[in-house]
């Protein structure tokens, strides 16, 4: 099997999408995040430190350390120590150590060692493998005040979101009139609003709860985050989101940049 070590973004930004020849990606970044990388094809990865790491399509994932990794469609997790998931998809998780296990798919199948914790959001399947791991099964309540209790944000008559954007202020940039400039103290507003359609695509802006939910969409090295404030009667949330981090606007204001973590820059 090929082996590849990786210690910053660029080095993962320089991969390919797949590899003829299966591969071991190993992504040990230190103290230094790997912001956004994606494991697909016939890659096997090892994430150790605090990367953060995609798991999409038939890949492998061993995360180790305090690394983050989000499962999706038929990926398989693997998961030591301080990790933290999401399952989503079809994917398969296995819990060992101190892991944190969020299970937000009917589908995926999660298997708890050790001191191990899932919370599940959805029912599915989870397995007890040891004595001391637990399930937690919270309660939300529904529509959009469940998803600001999910996503630990204030109730109010207006939401603050976050976005992530190119270092223009863009997004959909050279993608005819689909493009949108998000101006700090501009407020924007969907020209054609049907958010009901679909949970992606058109008909609806995006953003989430947290800055850093937004590296899931957007994985240039210049881009920046964005602040935007949203009247709750301009905001939709799905019944069943594939991004429960996610959520759709009609029309925002732009207020301020800032860091992934939401502090104004």
């Amino acid at each position: 099997m090929k082996e590849i070590t990786i210690k910053t973004q660029e080095e993962y930004d320089k991969l390919p999408n797949s590899f003829e020849e299966s591969t071991r990606i190993i992504v040990d970044c230190g103290k230094d995040w790997v912001r956004h990388s994606v494991a697909r094809g016939n890659s096997h990865v090892e994430a150790w430190g605090n990367s953060r790491v995609e798991a999409q399509e038939n890949s492998y994932v061993e995360a180790w350390g305090n690394s983050y990794v989000v499962a999706r469609e038929n990926s398989y997790v693997e998961a030591w120590e301080n990790s933290y998931i999401e399952a989503l998809g079809n994917s398969h998780v296995v819990a060992r150590g101190n892991v944190g296990v969020w299970f937000y798919s009917e589908v995926a199948v999660v298997s708890l060692f050790a001191f191990s914790v899932c919370w599940r959001i959805v029912k599915g399947k989870i397995i007890k493998k040891s004595k001391t791991s637990t399930i937690i099964s919270p309660k939300f309540g529904k529509g959009l005040s469940g998803w600001l209790e999910m996503n630990a944000t204030k109730p109010s008559s207006k939401i603050i979101l976050y976005k992530r954007v190119s270092k223009e202020f863009l997004t959909q940039e050279n993608n005819g009139d689909k493009q949108t400039k998000w101006r700090i103290g501009s407020v924007v507003e969907h020209p054609s609003w049907k958010p009901e359609i679909s949970e992606c695509g058109d008909g609806k802006f995006h953003a989430c709860s947290r800055p850093y939910f937004c590296d899931e969409f957007r994985g240039e090295e210049e881009d920046r985050y964005i602040a935007i404030e949203v009247k709750r009667e301009d905001l939709y949330v799905w019944k069943n989101p594939t991004y429960p981090h996610k959520i759709a606007f009609r029309k925002g204001r732009v207020l301020f940049e800032c860091d992934r973590f939401g502090d104004k820059i």
